[in-house]
């Protein structure tokens, strides 16, 4: 009697595995396990608010890993065709770039009550800042923002800002213009504390 194993990426199979992806192996296979649709614990099924010619939408349309797919992306609740609640999506991704995404999210959420986690495209979560806003965490639906996204370059701004100052760059720039070539003290940033 042949067993039939039912695959994750199997259309056929009335059962998928889900969500994360096993980590519980590890060793001279794991990147092999990371791109194996074995892997796969939970399908997401995406939705996606935002305005249709946002540029982040790019690689939702193509570079997705396995086990996620794009179901949708609109800027309105009415954009959402009501036959996606048979997709059950489980994922939503909010831009910025939505117009009054305060106002749709809630919208949303309502037409589609199987939604377990809503990802924001950004650090801030202001745009989304509402009165129906609290009540996401008390329907268990997990929340996460791009937090880190900037890290870098804020950082390296903020690197350039403090040379800026310790080198005193208003002043060479005037002394450049002026065509002056003084000696002037400059700063060290060496053993300064931020704060």
């Amino acid at each position: 009697i042949k067993h039939h194993l039912k695959k994750a990426w199997d259309t056929q199979a009335d059962q998928y595995k889900f969500w994360n992806r096993e980590d519980s192996i590890s060793g001279q296979a794991q990147m092999m396990l990371d791109m194996s649709p074995d892997s796969i614990q939970k399908e997401a099924r995406i939705l996606c608010l935002s305005a249709d010619d946002d540029a982040a939408n790019d690689p939702l349309h193509d570079k997705l890993p396995f086990g996620s797919r794009l179901l949708h992306t609109g800027s309105q609740s009415t954009d959402f065709p009501d036959e996606l609640v048979n997709e059950s999506p489980n994922v939503l991704f909010v831009s910025p770039s939505c117009p009054h995404a305060r106002l749709i999210l809630p919208l949303v959420l309502a037409k589609f009550p199987t939604i377990e986690w809503i990802h924001v495209r950004s650090a801030g979560i202001d745009f989304l800042e509402s009165d129906e806003l609290p009540y996401v965490g008390k329907k268990g639906i997990v929340m996460t923002n791009a937090k880190g996204q900037f890290s870098s370059s804020l950082s390296e701004y903020v690197m350039m800002a403090c040379s800026y100052f310790a080198k005193d760059i208003p002043l060479l720039l005037s002394n450049k213009k002026e065509k002056k070539w003084d000696d002037f003290e400059i700063e060290e940033l060496r053993g300064k504390t931020m704060g």
